[in-house]
């Protein structure tokens, strides 16, 4: 495995013909189509995409910049000799009695 992305201009020319045919459909459907739900349902998605893509954005210029040096202590709250104690309800809770 040697970490890079295979076909990496197929991705990259599908994601852009993608938007590309996307936009087109938007500028008819918010300019031509003359339907509300129509538009409103377009600049939903370009909305969502917006916040995808600003999400990513965040997230992946932060990607391993929160490193510490040594891992995190682990306290162990209920080992296996202590477990937690469940109370079960009773089997006919909920049935209809005759």
């Amino acid at each position: 495995m040697n970490g890079t992305v295979p076909h990496y201009r197929t991705v990259v020319g599908f994601c852009i013909a993608a938007i590309c045919g996307y936009s087109m459909f938007s500028v008819w459907a918010v300019f031509y189509a003359d339907d509300p739900t129509l538009t409103g349902d377009v600049v939903g998605t370009w909305k969502s995409f917006c916040v995808a893509a600003f999400g990513f954005w965040i997230g992946s210029s932060s990607a391993g910049k929160a490193k510490d040096d040594k891992p995190a202590s682990v306290t162990v709250e209920n080992p296996p000799e202590n477990p937690v104690h469940v109370d079960m309800p009773d089997p006919a809770f909920g049935k209809a009695t005759p």
